[in-house]
């Protein structure tokens, strides 16, 4: 089921993350401690106790200092922006990603805010991301090369939930 994070998720949510990276960024105790402290949507699959799922969601006032944020923030008035979202290998293909991206859609829409953002890794490629996000209705920006190395460079992705963005 999806919930809301708990404190107590803290080693299972961060052994997740790690296992699903280069997909998604690392994250250490600290990140993780200021995601608890100020991202509104911080929420995980709960699988009989194991922490299987997690997306963190954050809207454009938060203090992130993520380039990908700024870029953003840059960009796009208000928005809804999926930092990360992560499922267990043994549990992809079981409807948690889609499940968690339907459930950040409605807590945006909530909020009446017009857009939800996120970005994907286009060197090196996930192509398996890409396909996931066009299917939710998410088109391409731009690209966008964080690091300032061609060796590293992400799709800006945007799905509109109203026309003001």
């Amino acid at each position: 089921m999806i919930r809301q994070y708990r404190v107590s998720d803290a080693e299972q949510v961060l052994t997740l993350n790690e296992a699903c990276v280069p997909e998604v960024g690392p994250m250490d105790r600290t990140k993780l401690a200021s995601f608890e402290e100020w991202a509104p949507y911080l929420k995980v699959v709960d699988v009989d106790g194991e922490i299987v799922g997690l997306l963190i969601g954050l809207d454009q006032s938060a203090p992130y200092g993520s380039p990908n944020f700024g870029w953003f923030t840059e960009r796009v008035d208000r928005f809804a922006y999926i930092d990360r979202i992560a499922v267990a290998e043994s549990q992809r293909g079981n409807g948690w990603g889609p499940a968690l991206y339907q459930d950040f859609e409605a807590w945006a829409r909530k909020r009446n805010l017009p857009a939800l953002t996120a970005e994907v890794n286009v060197e090196p490629p996930n192509q398996r991301s890409m396909r996931f996000h066009e299917l939710f209705g998410f088109t391409e920006m731009d690209e966008f090369e964080p690091t300032g190395s061609a060796d590293y460079r992400v799709a800006m992705l945007r799905k509109r939930l109203a026309d003001d963005s």
